[in-house]
């Protein structure tokens, strides 16, 4: 028998990853989702909560929640759908979901049963209530350098006719072998939508060390619409939590409203799927008021931001905040405490994210910057590059230091062919996806690769007919490797995700790590 004061959570019911009507149970049952495997949990009737009288529920979506009332107090953790044997392994409960159990269990094998305790459940109301004003900057949390240990890191699986060509095999291979490349240094997740969840376990079935994860997406922009992770210190222990950001495919809801092409017409999935990445993982979620892009910013792990006027300013993005009302925002909830800001992008970056700073400047380490660079000046990029370089040439960081700038050198000019321009869809610009548009010139760049633990990987963009591409190919190893020395710089090629407008920083979103 239990004691009085404890409960049972009621489930809700899950069909095909989707949410239905959430219902008392009388019965353990074991959960599975195209996505998951969870532990039961079991229902009893009219369960609520001494204090409040709420009904205490457990909601089970592609993650499920521990909710009292519309309250969400933790997250069960997530574990991609594979058949497993009667001795499958344990599954490690986050600490905020250990903290609500009626009995010290750190872990469960898929089947077990979770009893929570209703008088915890109460008190981790009333916490989780006073934290709902409070941001994250309050709490501690700050937003990690990319340079920093990861426990891995997340990709989407790109699979749109309407925005690759060819029906995206060519990006699938780019993809894929970004993947692999990463996965020499740290695991990989890739997230992949139900319909071709099968192409993405096919292309990585010889490499355990990437592991896919059905996820309803849009495109396959991981950085951009998933979360920025956070980090704080609690008595010598790192905690990860994560900002989901308000996604509406780079200011699409306002570039709508003027008849302005938009990347996806509906990108309501990618609106939702940073959220669900971080409960997947068992993050707490912190909901930021703020339309914003994951490659629009970058970090330098001490309180310090770059990102572009271009972009964070633009009309689309977040008009009535202002500049002032932005900074605030990205200060309480990265915990920042001082925003440099450039003036443009990365030429050829203009239409669709208007200037992400991830193609243009980064940081290798605190009080260090890559920055693009050209010495043609009869090239757009010789302008924006030189106004970037005096702004950060006579500023200082949150920390006061003065800045080292290392110039990495930009690939020649590319162009989009014809060929290239006609293997999307036709329907694509019908159906309201940005057009692609043949001899456009393209986003290209070295700053735009993903720092892993151990190891970097960047883009290259050289071949048969294009001399001067290879030859700036190697350059850009040689510099990066120069910036990096105590990490293996790898290149891979990406000119399918180059023809999409962004590149290997911009698929791909790190999971700091935990200690």
């Amino acid at each position: 028998m239990m004691a009085p004061c404890d409960r049972l959570w009621y489930l809700g019911q899950t069909h095909k990853g989707r949410q239905t009507n959430t219902e008392a149970l009388s019965q353990p049952r074991q959960i599975h989702t195209q996505a998951s495997v969870h532990p039961n949990v079991r229902g009893e009737e009219d369960s609520r909560c001494p204090k409040t009288s709420e009904p205490i529920r457990c909601d089970l979506t592609m993650a499920p929640t521990l909710t009292v009332g519309k309250t969400q107090l933790a997250s069960l953790p997530v574990r991609a759908a594979q058949p497993r044997p009667p001795s499958a392994p344990c599954v490690r409960l986050p600490s905020p979901v250990q903290h609500l159990l009626s009995t010290k269990t750190k872990a469960v094998r898929p089947g077990a049963s979770l009893v929570v305790h209703a008088q915890a459940a109460a008190t981790a109301v009333q916490e989780r209530t006073s934290q709902k004003t409070a941001t994250p900057a309050s709490l501690g949390y700050t937003m990690p350098g990319e340079f920093e240990k990861h426990a891995g890191c997340w990709m989407g699986w790109p699979d749109s006719p309407y925005l690759w060509r060819e029906n995206a095999k060519p990006a699938q291979k780019e993809y894929t072998a970004i993947a692999n490349a990463i996965s020499q240094f740290e695991p990989v997740t890739m997230y992949a939508n139900p319909e071709s969840a099968d192409d993405a376990r096919a292309a990585f079935k010889d490499n355990p060390k990437v592991t896919v994860v059905e996820l309803p997406i849009c495109d396959g922009w991981t950085r951009d619409w998933g979360p920025s992770c956070i980090a704080r210190d609690v008595d010598g222990k790192r905690e990860v939590a994560g900002v989901h950001w308000d996604f509406d495919c780079y200011g699409g809801t306002i570039k709508k409203k003027l008849g302005q092409p938009t990347q996806v017409p509906d990108w309501s999935k990618d609106a939702v799927a940073g959220r669900t990445i971080l409960e997947m993982n068992g993050l707490q979620v912190f909901e930021a008021p703020l339309h914003l892009e994951g490659g629009s910013i970058h970090s330098d792990g001490e309180g310090t931001l770059v990102c572009t006027e271009e972009c964070l300013l633009h009309p689309s993005r977040n008009p009535h905040l202002g500049r002032e009302g932005i900074e605030q925002v990205l200060k309480d909830y990265l915990g920042l405490k001082k925003i440099i800001w450039l003036w443009k992008g990365i030429a050829g970056d203009d239409a669709i994210t208007n200037g992400h700073v991830d193609n243009f400047c980064c940081f290798a380490r605190p009080g260090t910057v890559l920055l693009a660079w050209t010495d043609d000046q009869n090239d757009p990029q010789w302008e924006r590059s030189n106004r970037a370089y005096d702004v950060l040439s006579t500023t200082t960081d949150a920390k006061g230091r003065k800045l080292e700038i290392i110039k990495i050198p930009c690939p020649p000019p590319l162009f989009r062919t014809y060929k290239e321009a006609e293997g999307v869809h036709p329907d694509h610009i019908k159906l309201g996806y940005c057009p692609r548009i043949p001899e456009e010139r393209l986003p290209a760049t070295y700053i735009n690769h993903y720092v892993a633990n151990g190891g970097v990987v960047m883009p290259s963009f050289g071949g048969p007919g294009l001399a001067r591409a290879t030859e700036l190919d190697g350059l850009a190893l040689e510099a990066l490797q120069k910036a990096y020395p105590d990490r293996k710089v790898v290149a891979v090629k990406s000119r399918d995700v180059l023809l999409n407008a962004g590149n290997i920083h911009c698929i791909t979103q790190q999971f700091p790590a935990a200690w």
